[in-house]
């Protein structure tokens, strides 16, 4: 799992190079279940609950929304963090989240990497990987690169 998340870290801080403008508009939609991975262990009984059903941006379709994991851990994002678009790579960035476990709060950020579909984030927790994915369908896209 460590290997896992220094090779996502990684990756997001290699792809930070400049990328185009974005030109035109989508419709953005979090499609399905949540994924949730802590502390080596699958959590299928996570539950999403969306800012927003769809929306033009990530802004409008995560920051807000709550992911709830056993009724013991919810996550809040409340930020991102986009690194500038490279023609031909993923979308990636940071997310910004509060976590409670036990009433106790902490902030946290997530690196994330938005590739043919599938948002996939990873931070570190009490010392342990934390990470999330979960199918985004878009439509009416059109990308202008200068």
């Amino acid at each position: 799992m460590k290997l896992l998340l220094i090779f996502l870290l990684s990756f997001v801080i290699l792809n930070a190079a400049e990328m185009g403008t974005r030109g035109g508009g989508c419709v953005l939609a979090q499609e399905g279940k949540v994924s949730v991975v802590y502390d080596a262990k699958v959590y299928s009984d996570a539950r999403y609950k969306a800012n927003a059903k769809s929306g033009k941006n990530f802004r409008e379709i995560f920051i807000g929304s709550e992911i709830n994991i056993s009724d013991k851990i919810t996550m809040k994002i409340v930020d991102y963090v986009p690194n500038k678009r490279m023609k031909g790579k993923p979308k990636t960035g940071v997310f910004l989240v509060d976590i409670t476990l036990a009433k106790d709060t902490k902030s946290i950020t997530m690196a994330y990497i938005f590739d043919k579909g599938i948002m996939n984030a990873i931070g570190v927790f009490n010392k342990s990987a934390l990470s999330f994915s979960t199918k985004v369908n878009y439509s009416l896209c059109s990308v202008k690169l200068k």
